[in-house]
Formats: C-alpha cells, sequence, structure tokens
C-alpha cells in the first residue's frame, strides 16, 4: 500500500486525530492499587507483563504519573503497532500536558483481560476508554479487547457503571457508522481540537448521558445516540475539526514521539510531523480528499522538536503523506545530520525526490526509499489524476540509486476503474526499468541493490473519487496477480507482495458498511474466521463490496477537508 496513500492499512501518517479517555478519581486510583498489592502474581497471570516494555521505555519528558482524572488510552492493536503511531502518541502527550490529567495505555496484545502499560490495571476500571483505530481491520481487535475486559461490546448493553467508549482515528472520520452499535462517542478531527472538549466533558459531568448530551451539542464529535444520520434526522453535516494552517504556524501544534522504545516498527525512532494534507488529489487517496489542503509545519518548530530528542535517541523519523514537500525539507534534513542524527523517511512523492534530499539522507546513514508509481502505464495514472509520466519516474529512480541509495520500494494498485490487461503488465515493464537503472548505477560500488514492489487492490474509500466504485471482480483480480507473481519471479533482486483477495473483500465492506454490520463483527470477534464469515453474510457483504452505490451515500452526514 502506498505511503501516499489512504487505500487500504496506510502507511503511518501523523494525523494526530485519535482521542483520549476516560477519568479514574485518585480515590479510586488507590482502591485498585491496594487490590494489586495483595494479588500480584494473580494480575500478572490475568495478562499482558509489561515489565520489559517499561525498562525499555524513554520519555522524551518526564510527566507525572498520577492526576486527579486518569484516563484510558488504547489502540486495537499491538504494543509494536500502537507505539508506532504518532497520532497514539500525541494523544498521549497532550493528556498529559492537560492540568489534573494523566493516563494509562493499553493495547491488545496478550489473553486474559487488558492491563495498563504504566500500572497493571485493569482497563474496566476505568470512567471512560478512548480507543485509536487507524486500520478497519483492528474494529475485530477492539471487539475481543472489550469482551476480555468484561465490557458489554454494544452501547446499547452499557449502562451508568460501564465505562464510556470512544473511538478516535482515521477509521472515525472515514465512516464511522460501521462501529456506531459499539461506540458512545467518535471525536471527530484533530486531538488539538476535540481533546479540550472531551476531556472538560469527563471532567465536569457525573452522569454517561449527561456527557453524551454535551458532546453532542458540540462541534466536531458524533454521538449514535443523539445523531441518527441513518434515519435522515440530521438537520446538518457534522463538522470535522481538522488542524489549520493558522495553528501550525502557532507553537505547540506540533506532533512528535512522546516516547521512544526499541519495540516498534521504527525502533529507537523520534518520530516528527512534516505537513498534512497532500499538494495531489489523486482519485484513490482519502488523505487528500479527507485531511484538507497541503500545510507544513514551520521548520523552526521541528528543528527544535529535534534537539529535544538528543537526550534519548540519535535516530529520526519524518512523517507525512509527503514528507518530501516541506518547503525546508533539505535544510531539515541537512541540520538533522549535521547534529548526529540518522534520519529515515515515511515517503517521498516522485516530483520531491531532489539531490539535496537524497544527498543529505545517504549522509545521515539512509539506504532506502519509497515510491508510488501506483500503475505501470502514463495514461491510467493521468486518469487516477496522478500525471507523473514513467519518464520522470526513470529519471528520479536513476537518481536515487546514483545517490548510494540501495533499497528501493515501489507501491502499485490494481483493479482500477478502466484497467486493463495491459495496464497490469506495465508494473512488470516498471519494475525490469528500475532494475536496469539499478544495476547501472550501483555496478561501480560492486554493490547489488534490491527493489520491492508493494502491490495491493483497490479498496474504494469514502470521500474519495472512486467512493462510488465497485472492488475488481475477484477471478479478475487473481488472473492480474498471477501474472505480477510470474513476471517478478523472473527479476533477480527483485521482490513482490500481494495483499490476500479475502482480506481486500472484508475490508473494503466493513469500510463501506452501515450500524448494519454489527452482528457480523460480532461474528468475526468472536472467533469465527474472515473466511467463514464472507461465506455465511455473503448476500449482505457482496452488495456492498461489488454492487455500484447509488443515491445518497452514508457516509456523507460528515464534512471533511
Amino acid at each position: 500500500m502506498s505511503p501516499e496513500t489512504a487505500n487500504g492499512a496506510a502507511i503511518l501518517h501523523a494525523a494526530a486525530t485519535i482521542p483520549p479517555v476516560t477519568p479514574r478519581t485518585r480515590e479510586s486510583q488507590a482502591r485498585e492499587s491496594h487490590t494489586r498489592e495483595r494479588k500480584p502474581r494473580a494480575r500478572r497471570a490475568a495478562g499482558h507483563d509489561w515489565r520489559a516494555h517499561r525498562a525499555a521505555e524513554r520519555p522524551v519528558e518526564a510527566f507525572p504519573r498520577h492526576g486527579r482524572f486518569t484516563l484510558a488510552l488504547a489502540y486495537a492493536n499491538s504494543y509494536h503497532v500502537g507505539m508506532s503511531s504518532l497520532g497514539f502518541q500525541r494523544v498521549y502527550e497532550l493528556v498529559h500536558r492537560t492540568p489534573e490529567w494523566s493516563c494509562e495505555r493499553f493495547f491488545a496484545d496478550g489473553g486474559g483481560r487488558p492491563l495498563s502499560v504504566e500500572s497493571d490495571a485493569p482497563l474496566a476500571a476505568f470512567g471512560a476508554i478512548a480507543f485509536s483505530i487507524s486500520f478497519e481491520e483492528d474494529y475485530v481487535h477492539f471487539l475481543r479487547m472489550l469482551a476480555r475486559a468484561g465490557i458489554p461490546a454494544r452501547r446499547s448493553a452499557r449502562g451508568d457503571g460501564d465505562p464510556l467508549v470512544i473511538v478516535g482515528g482515521s477509521c472515525a472520520m472515514i465512516n464511522p457508522l460501521t462501529l456506531s452499535e459499539f461506540v458512545d462517542v467518535f471525536p471527530l478531527g484533530a486531538a488539538e481540537n476535540v481533546l479540550p472538549p472531551l476531556l472538560a466533558a469527563l471532567a465536569g459531568e457525573t452522569r454517561r448521558e449527561a456527557v453524551l448530551e454535551r458532546l453532542a451539542s458540540e462541534d466536531g464529535f458524533y454521538v449514535p445516540a443523539h445523531h441518527h444520520p441513518e434515519a435522515g434526522l440530521l438537520d446538518q453535516r457534522l463538522a470535522k475539526l481538522e488542524l489549520s494552517a493558522e495553528q501550525m504556524r502557532l507553537p505547540g501544534h506540533l506532533p512528535t514521539t512522546a516516547i521512544v522504545t526499541p519495540k516498534t516498527e521504527f525502533a529507537d525512532k523520534f518520530l516528527v510531523e512534516m505537513s498534512r494534507g497532500c499538494p495531489e488529489k489523486c482519485r484513490y487517496c482519502w488523505a487528500t480528499f479527507g485531511m484538507g489542503s497541503f500545510r507544513w509545519h514551520p521548520t523552526e518548530f521541528i528543528l527544535a522538536a529535534i534537539e529535544r530528542a538528543r537526550a534519548v535517541t540519535d535516530q529520526l523519523g519524518f512523517v507525512a503523506t509527503a514528507v518530501g514537500d516541506h518547503p525546508e525539507i533539505e535544510r531539515i534534513l541537512t541540520e538533522a545530520g549535521e547534529l548526529g542524527f540518522r534520519t529515515a523517511v515515511s515517503s517521498v512523492r516522485i516530483p520531491a525526490v531532489s539531490e539535496g534530499v537524497l544527498a543529505a539522507l545517504r549522509a545521515s546513514g539512509d539506504r532506502s526509499i519509497t515510491l508510488a508509481p501506483e500503475t505501470g502505464s502514463d495514461a491510467l495514472r493521468v486518469k487516477l489524476n496522478k500525471p507523473i509520466p514513467n519518464s520522470v519516474l526513470y529519471d528520479k529512480v536513476r537518481l536515487v540509486f546514483r545517490h548510494g541509495m540501495t533499497q528501493l520500494k515501489l507501491y502499485f494498485i490494481v483493479g482500477l476503474p478502466e484497467e486493463t490487461i495491459e495496464d497490469v503488465a506495465a508494473i512488470l515493464e516498471v519494475a525490469a526499468r528500475c532494475r536496469e537503472l539499478m544495476l547501472e548505477e550501483l555496478a561501480p560500488s560492486g554493490v547489488i541493490g534490491h527493489i520491492h514492489l508493494g502491490v495491493n487492490v483497490l479498496i474504494p474509500k469514502p470521500y474519495t473519487g472512486y467512493q462510488r466504485a465497485t472492488m475488481e471482480e475477484l477471478p479478475v483480480l487473481r488472473d492480474r496477480l498471477k501474472l505480477l507473481k510470474q513476471g517478478a519471479a523472473r527479476l533477480p533482486n527483485v521482490s513482490l507482495s500481494t495483499m490476500p483477495l479475502r482480506q481486500a473483500v472484508w475490508q473494503s465492506y466493513i469500510t463501506k458498511a452501515g450500524s448494519d454490520a454489527a452482528d457480523i463483527l460480532e461474528a468475526a470477534a468472536s472467533g469465527e474466521t474472515i473466511a467463514s464469515v464472507l461465506r455465511r453474510y455473503a448476500d449482505r457483504i457482496e452488495p456492498e463490496v461489488f454492487a455500484r452505490a447509488p443515491g445518497k451515500l452514508r457516509w456523507h452526514f460528515l464534512r471533511t477537508g
């Protein structure tokens, strides 16, 4: 999946839109602490043992562990994945910067009831739980975490004695209806904008219904018990409170890593968000439509953040949908290298590849780069609203290897509207030409590099130019993926990975589904295989995936961009 797109399980974006959690008072903490002291062995046996993870963590800034109110901040996947999310880390920092607040983190690792990383407190002990969900496949992990905690999954089954369940992240802003039977509140927008009113409501109201009523009346929140878009009972579309260009020019709005750890996808890296939005408007990409116009963080804020990181690491990762389009990217990379950092970037748009960027990355020790041609043919790329010809791609690839890069990742999509078998075969032609360029440029050094082709199936996303499109029929996709696999196997030093078609169908369904998907998600969460779920509910799933969506689209009750 292209790091420049939001088609599927996208790369790490610095969305910072994942909201927080619930108040737990000092008195309740004291009661739970007393219980933990009496039964330490039973506590560890009941859930994941976080001691090694705690010992490996290096906070960039030490925050007080306790506040008058404590939030449960949960990520519906493993620690390894969750702590790789800059959005999740941003919320952790913002909660701790709010007077009287702290938070404790929960992840899906292990069995038994979920326990917090900070204190082994059980998830159900908190008054509210804010989940971060950035990938649709994590819906099942979300439901399983609730079940393991003994919390009723459906909001209609929860009462005053149960936690308030909050879900934020990119999935909440793409189509929250799929989870609306399970979630009490969906914050819509940047954490910097939705966190203050959320925390104020949690701290200021004593009844769950009062919290819901208060948030339902505020911009930036979808409260399913009060908003009924599927019944057509909304007077106006709900607003999403994205971080504006004006806000980004003010201090305190730059998302960076709060806790550096080796136990993530970006081991020991301090991550910095460079920008939001994208200069392009590719028809398949939610990020370009849903995250607003392209805007960037001031260079002086980025360099100041890097300086703070020197005490905990010498590795940096710059992340965004368009890292290379920051107007001072070369200066930032160069100064980071001069400070002794090893630097990596999440991806670079093809037009943004330059001599200066490559030289700075190589000087910092990086040897890999990711580009996203998406298609093999110029004509189809133009139809995607990405008019970058192969001649430009080849010039940039030659530059990449000339500057000593040895690892190149190229991302492609198959199953696009109007795609032909010739377009798919063109992917192999692009791969072969890029391999020739690699061998030509690296030959003087005696190094043989490697090219990886990441091929995904188009998942038509809400709010994109393809939101009414269908997923391509499975027999067609099988033939096209087979062609690519056979062709890549004949290219030395070229590898290929593809998206499982079963996963593509499942993701396509839950991306566009409404609240009536609740029982299907519960079946998957109960342990039934996705293959079985797809067969058993084929009469409901396949029309959503393979039939063109007519009329008003269910997710258009949200204003985006």
